[in-house]
């Protein structure tokens, strides 16, 4: 494992119209295969894809525990990004497991299902079977997070760029429903957590108990119909289902300011710990330009709309002037628009809706 964890591998051309990208470096020859629920993948054997496992925490909470690893955003010529990550630091390299206080995390627990509602003890759960909790705004939902324990918190913005990463190099593209649609398309309500338990591979779609006119497992379209739940190495419904709060990013009209210690995120703050980070395309649209900010290059935002729903990122971007915080991957409804860089920006931090959940995650401060 010690020599697979100094393997480099990469993607260029990141931001083009095409959302297809280029391998690079020992990602070069690898590659993956959608089958009717499950999806075969080399990166099983590469650091840290096969070191992402299941654990379980003391309170029966599912999280998929993510190793750390580097990574490092080259901008090229043409205004396209290569991107690389390694389980080493070489020159150039950056992490994003950091606690905010200067000291890297070895590793980040992200909730294996969305969350559900622990009302006996006010708090969030990761547990398969359970309704998603909707209907709660961003900062109730952190509260009930935190209220599980020390390190806990609800999703946030570094996790899903660590979660885009993952997924940008395995599967070499920026269209994450070319891979997998997700439950997005023509759907009525969100199902409930644990509906990609049967799949057998990391990554993959299914719907196990819900009543469709054929037996999911021999759909042929599981992963591509927008009527089936989708897993990302372990991680249900990444997208689709429900929007998903993110944490640690506010905004002030077109100002971004992000804090990347969790114990200090709080909503309609834009003073220290927040620091203004860069401004955000001041309309919506889909995205066409993700550019990463000038005082972290690992973590960005939109600058530019006008793609469509196979280029460049094929998702869309939502703003408004008062919108202050963020979620993420789109609901059960949105078709097209709702894949893994679905940002949806237009929301005050009162905002609650049937529409919009979140995710227990954690990190060993």
């Amino acid at each position: 494992m010690l020599l697979e964890k100094t393997k480099i591998y990469g993607v260029d051309n990141v931001g083009q119209s095409s959302p297809t990208l280029t391998r690079t470096d020992a990602a070069v020859g690898l590659g993956y295969t959608i089958g009717t629920s499950e999806i075969q993948s080399d990166f099983d054997r590469c650091f840290p894809w096969c070191e992402m496992k299941e654990v379980t925490d003391e309170f029966g909470n599912v999280f998929i525990r993510v190793p750390k690893f580097y990574t490092k955003i080259t901008k090229n010529a043409n205004g396209t990004y290569k991107h690389q990550i390694s389980g080493c630091r070489y020159d150039g390299f950056g992490t994003l497991f950091v606690d905010g206080k200067g000291n890297e995390l070895d590793y980040i627990l992200i909730g294996k299902y969305e969350g559900s509602y622990d009302s006996e003890h006010s708090r969030m759960m990761s547990k398969s079977g359970q309704t998603v909790k909707v209907n709660i705004t961003l900062p109730n939902y952190r509260t009930a997070c935190m209220a599980v324990g020390e390190g806990y918190q609800q999703y946030d913005f570094l996790i899903d760029a660590i979660i885009k990463e993952l997924f940008m190099i395995e599967f070499a593209t920026t269209n994450s429903q070319a891979i997998m649609r997700g439950f997005t398309s023509e759907n009525t309500a969100a199902l409930i957590t644990g509906h990609t338990d049967n799949v057998k591979t990391a990554s993959g779609s299914y719907n196990n108990n819900h009543d469709l006119e054929v037996d999911p497992w021999v759909d042929t379209s599981c992963n591509t119909d927008g009527h089936h739940a989708c897993k990302y190495r372990g991680i249900e419904n990444p997208w689709g289902n429900t929007w998903t709060w993110c944490d640690g990013i506010n905004f002030k009209n077109e100002k971004i300011y992000i804090c990347e210690s969790p114990t200090e995120y709080a909503s309609d703050k834009y003073d220290a710990p927040y620091t203004y980070a860069g401004d955000r395309y001041a309309g919506e649209g889909y995205a066409k330009v993700v550019a990463p900010f000038a005082k972290n290059p690992l973590l960005g935002f939109v600058t530019e709309v006008g793609a469509g729903t196979n280029t460049y990122y094929s998702d869309y971007y939502y703003y408004a002037e008062g919108g202050t915080v963020l979620s993420c991957g789109g609901p059960w409804y949105r078709g097209d628009n709702a894949g893994l860089w679905d940002w949806h920006g237009n929301s005050s931090s009162s905002f609650a809706s049937s529409r919009l959940g979140g995710r227990l995650c954690y990190k060993p401060l």
